[in-house]
């Protein structure tokens, strides 16, 4: 009995252990690797917007075709049963020579059937400019697509820079704490020789408490960023990424600046959608001038009826006549009351006339500032380049003072703090500049590789 409950308890235990081992595969997996092109691949495809745009693109494609129907000829057939009363004296007239007539014969079951065929030859320009303004749209839509890709860009741009200065910053001042934990060691043996004073070391302490306190503040940073990474590029949430360590491209000469702002005016998918949108309202305004205008159709058609009318007298058989016919349609009215919609076309043109200007002036202050930026940022690597060096120096010439036993903890603590706030200022103002390049680049209406040269 012993052994049977042990055996049990046995497989009980490799059941569960079987069924815990992949939980703990998952969550012992290695962070994702995410090197920038592909993070922006990701989120351009993942795109919820510009998801939005190309189901847009389908519509205004439908409205084209839609629009080129109207050149194509109108085809109706209509078909009526009557069924009607007997309660009418039918009216007979006596003929000389062929006796009584009867003019509207009881033919109590009735039939009209029609089948007309109408094209309209003119008609101010409506059909033909109604198929330039839905030409317009579905271009315009198509054009606007390159702003929703470059703002998927810039956002996962954002972010990943983001999460590289978290990731660098955390892997300098984990790198600070190891030395400030190697001078703590080298100070309790001087505390025991009774050489260093107990409080030296209890400064040393505080530093790397508030050092861990920072990295808390770091690694919620990093895991807000995850999350936000892993949204924009479509991936898990739970994902963990690994933003790769290495140097950061060096910076890149800038051109000149009009090289920038021509390249703007001419790229840009604003204004390219927003031209084609002007067009669009400029044919609008042909469209709606055209409600004033006569139009000119022609066709024909094939009656089949019981009875036909134009059989005397009328008979209880189906006949079929034929008839062909031209067409002038002028609504008089159309002349007052069509002055609003016109009035309103030429007031949507004023519109985009002026959007289009705003626009302009936008895009050329945007690439000012993210080329401005870009410049400063450059400026300020050279600065912390050479703050740096100098902390560094001072950091070892205060490192080998306390070796030596000629100076305080508290000036190494300084030493030890200017030299990391160097490292991560550093740091940071390369991940600003490069940060700063890609927008520059985006700003152009360029979607930038991760390494695109200026």
């Amino acid at each position: 009995m012993i052994s049977t409950v042990a055996r049990y308890k046995s497989r009980a235990a490799w059941l569960l252990a079987g069924l815990l081992w992949p939980a703990a595969g998952i969550a012992q997996s290695a962070p994702r690797s995410l090197p920038l092109v592909e993070a922006v691949t990701l989120a351009v495809r993942q795109s919820k917007a510009l998801k939005r745009n190309l189901a847009s693109q389908n519509v205004t494609q439908a409205r084209v075709a839609q629009a080129k129907n109207g050149l194509l000829p109108s085809v109706a057939v209509t078909s009526n049963f009557y069924r009607i009363s007997d309660n009418v004296t039918p009216f007979v007239v006596p003929f000389p020579g062929a006796g009584e007539v009867t003019l509207n014969p009881q033919i109590l079951n009735q039939s009209f059937n029609n089948f007309q065929v109408r094209q309209v030859l003119w008609a101010g320009g409506r059909v033909r400019n109604g198929i330039a303004v839905a030409e317009r749209e579905a271009q315009a839509t198509t054009a606007e697509a390159d702003q929703y890709r470059l703002a998927a860009a810039d956002n996962v741009t954002t972010i990943w820079y983001t999460l590289y200065t978290l990731n660098a910053s955390e892997r300098i001042i984990r790198e600070n704490i190891k030395v400030l934990q190697d001078r703590r060691r080298d100070l309790t043996n001087l505390e025991n020789q009774g050489v260093a004073l107990k409080v030296d070391g209890l400064k040393i302490d505080l530093t790397i408490s508030q050092l861990k306190s920072s990295l808390a503040d770091l690694r919620a940073g990093q895991a807000t960023n995850s999350f936000n990474l892993a949204l924009a590029t479509g991936l898990p949430p739970t994902t963990e990424f690994a933003i790769d360590p290495a140097e950061l491209p060096g910076t890149a000469t800038l051109g000149p600046l009009d090289g920038y702002l021509q390249e703007a005016l001419q790229k840009r998918s604003e204004l390219q959608a927003l031209g084609l949108r002007r067009e669009e309202a400029v044919l609008n305004q042909r469209v709606a001038r055209a409600g004033s205008l006569p139009s000119l159709s022609f066709g024909g058609n094939v009656d089949y009826n019981r009875p036909n009318q134009r059989v005397f007298p009328n008979q209880a058989a189906f006949k079929g006549t034929s008839s062909v016919f031209a067409a002038l349609a002028f609504d008089i009215g159309g002349l007052y009351t069509n002055r609003a919609r016109v009035a309103e076309s030429r007031f949507r043109v004023e519109e985009q006339s002026a959007t289009i200007d705003d626009t302009r002036d936008r895009i050329l202050s945007e690439v000012n500032a993210n080329y401005r930026t870009y410049e400063q940022q450059v400026e300020k690597i050279q600065l912390q380049e050479t703050a740096l060096a100098q902390a560094t120096e001072n950091f070892r010439v205060e490192q080998n003072r306390l070796k030596a036993n000629v100076s305080t903890p508290t000036d190494f603590l300084d030493a030890n703090t200017q030299l990391l706030q160097a490292q991560l200022n550093l740091r940071s103002a390369k991940a600003n500049a490069e940060l700063a390049r890609w927008k520059l680049l985006k700003s152009t209406g360029r979607l930038p590789a991760a390494n695109a040269a200026n």
